[in-house]
């Protein structure tokens, strides 16, 4: 599939990683870091937050569903070496904090690995 028949729903897939807890540092310290509750689907919410739909981003941060994540939650994160799903919606970093084996790890970026090429 070439870039001009990709969807929106096809690029935030693609764009789907699995980052640790020291990638996110960066972003943390900048401000721009939304956590996804893990009852949420994160591509649909990186594009609920693409098409600036408002009322469902207002629902999702009402029911603290969506926040931006504070220190708190970076100490746990460090303390916890946390994994997360991320992808980026400028200037947005959204992450989703998932528990999982390091072999669980390395078994999704092999396959991420063989999509890209």
């Amino acid at each position: 599939m070439n870039e001009a028949e990709m969807t929106t729903q096809d690029h935030f897939e693609e764009e789907l990683g699995v980052i640790s807890h020291l990638d996110i540092q960066k972003h943390f310290a900048k401000g721009v870091v939304l956590l996804a509750d893990n009852d949420l689907d994160i591509v649909q919410v990186a594009m609920a937050m693409h098409a600036d739909d408002a009322d469902q981003i207002q629902t999702w941060v009402e029911g603290e569903k969506l926040i931006r994540a504070h220190d708190e939650h970076a100490k746990a994160w460090v303390a916890a070496r946390s994994v997360f799903k991320a992808v980026t919606v400028a200037p947005w970093v959204l992450v989703q904090e998932v528990s999982v084996s390091d072999a669980d790890v390395i078994e999704f970026m092999k396959n991420k690995s063989k999509e890209n090429h």
